[in-house]
Protein backbone atom coordinates (compact mmCIF):
# COMPACT_ATOMS: atom_id res chain seq x y z
CA UNK A 1 0.00 0.00 0.00
CA UNK A 2 2.91 2.47 0.62
CA UNK A 3 3.91 1.70 -2.65
CA UNK A 4 0.30 2.33 -4.69
CA UNK A 5 0.23 4.97 -2.05
CA UNK A 6 3.22 6.69 -3.40
CA UNK A 7 2.80 6.13 -6.81
CA UNK A 8 -0.72 7.47 -7.02
CA UNK A 9 1.25 10.70 -6.23
CA UNK A 10 3.50 10.76 -8.18
CA UNK A 11 0.83 10.19 -10.86
CA UNK A 12 -1.41 13.01 -8.87
CA UNK A 13 1.35 15.40 -9.64
CA UNK A 14 2.27 13.21 -12.43
CA UNK A 15 2.90 15.93 -14.92
CA UNK A 16 5.52 13.96 -14.90
CA UNK A 17 4.29 11.25 -17.41
CA UNK A 18 1.80 14.28 -19.03
CA UNK A 19 5.03 15.11 -20.98
CA UNK A 20 4.56 17.34 -24.69
CA UNK A 21 4.47 13.54 -25.91
CA UNK A 22 1.18 14.28 -27.67
CA UNK A 23 3.08 16.94 -29.48
CA UNK A 24 4.47 15.83 -32.11
CA UNK A 25 5.45 18.23 -33.61
CA UNK A 26 7.98 19.10 -31.00
CA UNK A 27 11.26 17.77 -31.52
CA UNK A 28 12.65 15.53 -28.31
CA UNK A 29 15.39 18.56 -27.81
CA UNK A 30 12.30 20.40 -26.22
CA UNK A 31 10.72 17.93 -24.80
CA UNK A 32 13.98 17.47 -22.87
CA UNK A 33 13.13 20.81 -21.58
CA UNK A 34 10.11 20.48 -20.17
CA UNK A 35 11.66 17.92 -17.32
CA UNK A 36 14.66 18.46 -14.71
CA UNK A 37 16.58 15.26 -13.52
CA UNK A 38 18.45 15.88 -10.45
CA UNK A 39 20.19 14.00 -7.63
CA UNK A 40 18.57 14.67 -4.60
CA UNK A 41 20.54 12.13 -1.81
CA UNK A 42 20.01 8.72 -2.82
CA UNK A 43 16.72 9.40 -4.60
CA UNK A 44 17.16 10.79 -8.25
CA UNK A 45 14.22 13.97 -8.05
CA UNK A 46 12.25 14.98 -11.13
CA UNK A 47 11.47 18.87 -11.43
CA UNK A 48 8.20 20.12 -13.45
CA UNK A 49 8.28 23.16 -15.26
CA UNK A 50 6.14 25.27 -17.32
CA UNK A 51 6.68 23.07 -20.75
CA UNK A 52 4.23 20.35 -19.19
CA UNK A 53 0.87 22.73 -20.01
CA UNK A 54 0.21 22.06 -23.89
CA UNK A 55 -2.56 23.34 -25.76
CA UNK A 56 -3.54 20.19 -27.31
CA UNK A 57 -5.26 19.10 -23.32
CA UNK A 58 -6.41 22.38 -22.64
CA UNK A 59 -10.20 22.19 -21.76
CA UNK A 60 -11.48 25.50 -20.83
CA UNK A 61 -9.90 29.31 -21.27
CA UNK A 62 -11.02 31.34 -18.25
CA UNK A 63 -10.55 35.55 -17.80
CA UNK A 64 -9.57 34.58 -14.06
CA UNK A 65 -7.16 32.65 -11.99
CA UNK A 66 -9.06 29.28 -11.54
CA UNK A 67 -7.85 28.67 -7.59
CA UNK A 68 -10.23 25.22 -7.25
CA UNK A 69 -10.91 22.24 -8.81
CA UNK A 70 -12.99 19.29 -8.01
CA UNK A 71 -13.49 16.04 -10.03
CA UNK A 72 -16.38 13.79 -8.37
CA UNK A 73 -15.75 10.14 -8.05
CA UNK A 74 -19.13 9.39 -7.19
CA UNK A 75 -21.98 7.97 -8.92
CA UNK A 76 -21.89 11.61 -10.90
CA UNK A 77 -18.71 10.59 -13.03
CA UNK A 78 -17.97 7.06 -12.03
CA UNK A 79 -21.12 4.33 -11.75
CA UNK A 80 -19.56 0.99 -11.14
CA UNK A 81 -22.84 -0.79 -12.16
CA UNK A 82 -23.54 1.50 -15.12
CA UNK A 83 -22.45 -0.82 -18.54
CA UNK A 84 -21.55 2.12 -20.19
CA UNK A 85 -19.23 3.71 -17.89
CA UNK A 86 -16.36 5.15 -19.28
CA UNK A 87 -13.83 6.48 -16.83
CA UNK A 88 -11.12 6.97 -19.23
CA UNK A 89 -12.84 9.60 -21.23
CA UNK A 90 -12.17 12.95 -20.11
CA UNK A 91 -14.49 14.46 -22.18
CA UNK A 92 -17.38 12.92 -20.27
CA UNK A 93 -16.18 14.04 -16.67
CA UNK A 94 -17.97 16.45 -14.88
CA UNK A 95 -16.26 18.80 -13.05
CA UNK A 96 -16.64 21.92 -11.01
CA UNK A 97 -14.18 24.93 -10.29
CA UNK A 98 -13.62 28.17 -8.96
CA UNK A 99 -12.26 31.37 -10.34
CA UNK A 100 -11.17 34.46 -8.37
CA UNK A 101 -8.40 37.16 -8.48
CA UNK A 102 -6.87 39.88 -6.10
CA UNK A 103 -6.68 43.15 -5.50
CA UNK A 104 -4.11 45.48 -5.31
CA UNK A 105 -3.79 44.49 -0.75
CA UNK A 106 -4.07 40.61 -1.70
CA UNK A 107 -7.54 40.52 -0.85
CA UNK A 108 -9.51 38.21 -3.00
CA UNK A 109 -12.23 38.90 -6.00
CA UNK A 110 -15.01 36.10 -6.00
CA UNK A 111 -15.56 35.40 -9.45
CA UNK A 112 -17.56 32.36 -9.05
CA UNK A 113 -17.88 29.06 -9.18
CA UNK A 114 -18.77 26.87 -12.58
CA UNK A 115 -19.72 23.61 -13.75
CA UNK A 116 -17.83 22.19 -16.51
CA UNK A 117 -20.20 19.38 -18.29
CA UNK A 118 -20.08 18.11 -22.12
CA UNK A 119 -17.48 20.46 -22.84
CA UNK A 120 -19.17 23.69 -21.81
CA UNK A 121 -18.68 25.74 -18.85
CA UNK A 122 -21.80 27.41 -16.95
CA UNK A 123 -21.58 29.64 -13.88
CA UNK A 124 -24.00 27.99 -11.24
CA UNK A 125 -22.83 30.61 -7.89
CA UNK A 126 -21.21 34.30 -8.28
CA UNK A 127 -19.85 33.83 -5.12
CA UNK A 128 -19.18 30.22 -4.32
CA UNK A 129 -15.49 29.37 -3.30
CA UNK A 130 -15.01 25.74 -2.67
CA UNK A 131 -17.06 22.48 -3.53
CA UNK A 132 -17.09 19.02 -2.35
CA UNK A 133 -18.52 15.24 -2.44
CA UNK A 134 -17.64 12.26 -1.37
CA UNK A 135 -17.05 8.87 -3.64
CA UNK A 136 -20.58 6.94 -2.83
CA UNK A 137 -23.28 6.20 -5.07
CA UNK A 138 -24.82 9.52 -4.96
CA UNK A 139 -25.34 12.14 -7.26
CA UNK A 140 -24.37 14.90 -4.30
CA UNK A 141 -22.10 17.93 -4.93
CA UNK A 142 -22.44 20.57 -1.79
CA UNK A 143 -20.66 24.34 -2.77
CA UNK A 144 -19.52 26.64 -0.19
CA UNK A 145 -20.16 30.32 -0.74
CA UNK A 146 -20.12 33.79 0.70
CA UNK A 147 -24.10 33.28 1.84
CA UNK A 148 -24.18 29.25 2.91
CA UNK A 149 -23.98 25.90 1.57
CA UNK A 150 -25.68 24.95 -2.12
CA UNK A 151 -26.17 22.02 -3.51
CA UNK A 152 -26.35 20.39 -7.50
CA UNK A 153 -29.19 19.42 -9.10
CA UNK A 154 -27.52 17.43 -11.71
CA UNK A 155 -31.09 17.32 -13.96
CA UNK A 156 -31.12 21.03 -13.66
CA UNK A 157 -27.16 21.99 -13.92
CA UNK A 158 -27.96 24.55 -11.38
CA UNK A 159 -27.46 24.87 -7.87
CA UNK A 160 -30.26 25.29 -5.01
CA UNK A 161 -29.73 26.39 -1.66
CA UNK A 162 -29.06 23.52 1.02
CA UNK A 163 -29.77 23.53 4.99
CA UNK A 164 -29.73 27.08 7.43
CA UNK A 165 -26.27 27.88 7.03
CA UNK A 166 -25.41 31.52 6.24
CA UNK A 167 -21.95 31.80 7.50
CA UNK A 168 -19.00 33.15 4.68
CA UNK A 169 -17.55 30.11 3.93
CA UNK A 170 -14.08 29.67 2.42
CA UNK A 171 -13.92 25.64 2.35
CA UNK A 172 -16.06 22.34 2.49
CA UNK A 173 -15.63 19.02 2.94
CA UNK A 174 -17.71 15.97 2.80
CA UNK A 175 -17.66 12.64 4.59
CA UNK A 176 -17.79 9.36 3.11
CA UNK A 177 -20.69 7.25 3.24
CA UNK A 178 -22.52 9.62 5.99
CA UNK A 179 -24.47 12.57 6.00
CA UNK A 180 -21.57 15.23 7.94
CA UNK A 181 -20.49 18.13 5.68
CA UNK A 182 -17.47 20.44 7.14
CA UNK A 183 -17.13 24.15 6.67
CA UNK A 184 -14.46 26.53 7.14
CA UNK A 185 -15.81 29.88 7.93
CA UNK A 186 -14.00 33.55 6.62
CA UNK A 187 -13.01 34.09 10.21
CA UNK A 188 -11.48 30.91 10.39
CA UNK A 189 -13.86 28.56 12.35
CA UNK A 190 -14.78 24.73 11.61
CA UNK A 191 -17.80 23.45 11.80
CA UNK A 192 -19.77 19.92 11.48
CA UNK A 193 -22.79 20.50 9.59
CA UNK A 194 -25.61 17.50 9.98
CA UNK A 195 -29.10 16.65 9.75
CA UNK A 196 -29.38 17.95 6.06
CA UNK A 197 -27.87 21.25 6.96
CA UNK A 198 -29.90 22.61 9.88
CA UNK A 199 -27.74 21.54 12.79
CA UNK A 200 -23.88 23.27 13.14
CA UNK A 201 -21.77 22.43 16.06
CA UNK A 202 -18.37 24.35 16.21
CA UNK A 203 -15.12 22.68 16.87
CA UNK A 204 -13.71 24.36 18.97
CA UNK A 205 -10.46 22.84 18.90
CA UNK A 206 -9.45 23.50 15.51
CA UNK A 207 -8.76 27.08 16.25
CA UNK A 208 -7.47 29.48 12.93
CA UNK A 209 -7.76 27.10 10.09
CA UNK A 210 -6.88 28.52 6.73
CA UNK A 211 -7.80 25.42 4.60
CA UNK A 212 -9.42 21.83 4.95
CA UNK A 213 -9.27 18.32 3.42
CA UNK A 214 -10.85 14.79 3.64
CA UNK A 215 -9.37 11.68 3.26
CA UNK A 216 -11.49 8.63 2.09
CA UNK A 217 -11.18 7.92 5.81
CA UNK A 218 -12.69 10.63 6.65
CA UNK A 219 -9.84 11.94 8.48
CA UNK A 220 -9.57 15.44 8.43
CA UNK A 221 -6.24 17.49 7.53
CA UNK A 222 -6.27 21.48 7.95
CA UNK A 223 -3.75 23.99 8.54
CA UNK A 224 -3.21 27.16 10.29
CA UNK A 225 -1.30 30.47 10.20
CA UNK A 226 1.79 29.14 10.54
CA UNK A 227 1.44 26.72 7.27
CA UNK A 228 1.61 23.73 9.60
CA UNK A 229 -0.61 20.78 8.93
CA UNK A 230 -2.58 19.04 11.43
CA UNK A 231 -5.02 16.11 11.04
CA UNK A 232 -8.25 15.69 13.16
CA UNK A 233 -9.82 12.05 14.06
CA UNK A 234 -10.73 10.18 16.73
CA UNK A 235 -7.70 9.79 18.51
CA UNK A 236 -8.02 14.02 18.17
CA UNK A 237 -5.89 16.96 16.52
CA UNK A 238 -2.02 15.47 15.88
CA UNK A 239 0.13 17.68 14.81
CA UNK A 240 2.14 16.58 10.99
CA UNK A 241 5.85 15.88 11.22
CA UNK A 242 8.62 15.79 9.30
CA UNK A 243 7.90 18.83 7.19
CA UNK A 244 9.91 22.15 7.04
CA UNK A 245 9.32 24.25 9.54
CA UNK A 246 8.76 27.84 7.52
CA UNK A 247 7.23 27.83 4.75
CA UNK A 248 6.38 30.69 2.56
CA UNK A 249 3.41 28.91 0.94
CA UNK A 250 1.30 25.64 1.52
CA UNK A 251 -1.69 23.99 -0.13
CA UNK A 252 -4.06 20.50 0.95
CA UNK A 253 -4.82 18.95 -2.09
CA UNK A 254 -8.18 16.55 -2.49
CA UNK A 255 -6.53 13.00 -3.14
CA UNK A 256 -6.46 10.17 -5.51
CA UNK A 257 -8.88 7.52 -4.70
CA UNK A 258 -6.03 5.15 -4.02
CA UNK A 259 -5.18 7.30 -1.35
CA UNK A 260 -7.01 6.21 1.53
CA UNK A 261 -5.61 7.55 4.74
CA UNK A 262 -3.38 10.75 3.66
CA UNK A 263 -3.85 14.17 1.28
CA UNK A 264 -1.03 15.46 -1.01
CA UNK A 265 0.50 18.64 0.44
CA UNK A 266 2.36 21.04 -1.13
CA UNK A 267 4.91 22.70 0.36
CA UNK A 268 6.24 25.68 -1.56
CA UNK A 269 7.62 23.97 -4.07
CA UNK A 270 7.95 20.50 -3.24
CA UNK A 271 5.37 17.63 -3.52
CA UNK A 272 4.51 15.53 0.45
CA UNK A 273 2.14 13.03 1.55
CA UNK A 274 0.99 13.43 4.68
CA UNK A 275 -0.64 11.03 6.64
CA UNK A 276 -3.38 9.80 9.39
CA UNK A 277 -1.06 8.87 11.90
CA UNK A 278 1.01 12.10 11.61
CA UNK A 279 3.79 10.79 9.56
CA UNK A 280 4.77 13.03 6.23
CA UNK A 281 6.79 11.57 3.00
CA UNK A 282 8.73 13.51 0.76
CA UNK A 283 7.74 12.05 -3.06
CA UNK A 284 10.33 12.29 -6.02
CA UNK A 285 8.81 15.60 -7.12
CA UNK A 286 9.11 19.20 -7.47
CA UNK A 287 7.83 21.94 -8.95
CA UNK A 288 9.70 25.55 -10.82
CA UNK A 289 7.98 28.42 -8.92
CA UNK A 290 6.64 29.20 -12.34
CA UNK A 291 5.10 25.96 -13.07
CA UNK A 292 3.12 25.40 -9.80
CA UNK A 293 -0.90 24.79 -11.12
CA UNK A 294 -3.04 27.42 -9.14
CA UNK A 295 -5.62 24.13 -8.46
CA UNK A 296 -5.64 20.37 -8.76
CA UNK A 297 -8.42 17.77 -10.21
CA UNK A 298 -6.68 14.55 -9.80
CA UNK A 299 -9.76 12.35 -7.66
CA UNK A 300 -10.10 10.29 -10.25
CA UNK A 301 -6.34 9.48 -10.57
CA UNK A 302 -6.10 8.41 -14.14
CA UNK A 303 -7.77 11.16 -15.67
CA UNK A 304 -6.07 14.85 -13.91
CA UNK A 305 -7.35 18.22 -14.14
CA UNK A 306 -4.43 21.38 -13.35
CA UNK A 307 -5.33 24.89 -13.79
CA UNK A 308 -2.38 27.01 -15.26
CA UNK A 309 -2.62 30.51 -15.95
CA UNK A 310 -6.39 30.97 -16.33
CA UNK A 311 -6.96 27.40 -18.30
CA UNK A 312 -7.58 23.46 -17.06
CA UNK A 313 -5.52 21.00 -18.77
CA UNK A 314 -6.66 17.60 -18.75
CA UNK A 315 -4.70 14.88 -18.77
CA UNK A 316 -5.59 11.44 -19.56
CA UNK A 317 -2.67 9.42 -18.21
CA UNK A 318 -3.98 5.78 -20.01
CA UNK A 319 -3.57 7.60 -23.15
CA UNK A 320 -0.42 9.65 -22.13
CA UNK A 321 1.13 5.74 -21.67
CA UNK A 322 -0.39 4.41 -24.87
CA UNK A 323 0.76 7.23 -27.28
CA UNK A 324 4.36 7.41 -25.48
CA UNK A 325 6.20 9.70 -22.90
CA UNK A 326 9.65 11.68 -22.75
CA UNK A 327 12.54 9.60 -22.72
CA UNK A 328 13.55 10.65 -19.22
CA UNK A 329 10.41 9.21 -17.66
CA UNK A 330 10.24 5.93 -19.62
CA UNK A 331 11.74 3.35 -17.00
CA UNK A 332 9.80 5.08 -14.78
CA UNK A 333 6.52 4.20 -16.18
CA UNK A 334 7.72 0.86 -17.17
CA UNK A 335 9.02 0.07 -13.71
CA UNK A 336 5.46 0.47 -12.71
CA UNK A 337 3.05 -0.96 -15.08
CA UNK A 338 1.68 -3.62 -12.80
CA UNK A 339 0.32 -0.85 -10.71
CA UNK A 340 -0.74 1.32 -13.47
CA UNK A 341 -3.07 -1.82 -14.55
CA UNK A 342 -4.47 -2.59 -10.66
CA UNK A 343 -5.33 1.66 -10.26
CA UNK A 344 -7.07 1.11 -14.11
CA UNK A 345 -8.98 -1.83 -12.84
CA UNK A 346 -9.96 -0.69 -9.42
CA UNK A 347 -13.55 -0.26 -8.47
CA UNK A 348 -14.34 2.80 -6.59
CA UNK A 349 -16.59 1.24 -4.00
CA UNK A 350 -13.64 -0.82 -2.00
CA UNK A 351 -12.75 2.42 -0.97
CA UNK A 352 -15.83 3.88 0.47
CA UNK A 353 -15.44 4.23 3.93
CA UNK A 354 -17.48 1.34 6.38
Amino acid sequence: MKLLNTFSLFLLIGLAIAAPALDKSKESEESKESVESKESGENERITITKDFYYDSVIVYRGKHEIVNIIVPINSLNFDDDAEDDNTSDDSNAILFFVEADEDADGNRIDKGLYVLKDGKAKKLLDNGRDAAASSDDSKDVFFGAKDGIYKYDPKENTAVKYGTVIDSIIGIAKENSTDVIYILTEDHGLYKITENGQKKVKMDDVVGAREIVLDYSNNLYFYGENKQPYVVNADGIKKIEGLPKNPNSVRLIKPPFVVENGVPFMCDNVAYIIYANGRSEKTEFDFRSNAKPSAYGMEGLLIQYYAYHKKIYAYNILNLILSGVIEELKNFLESKESIIQSIATRSRSSLRAH
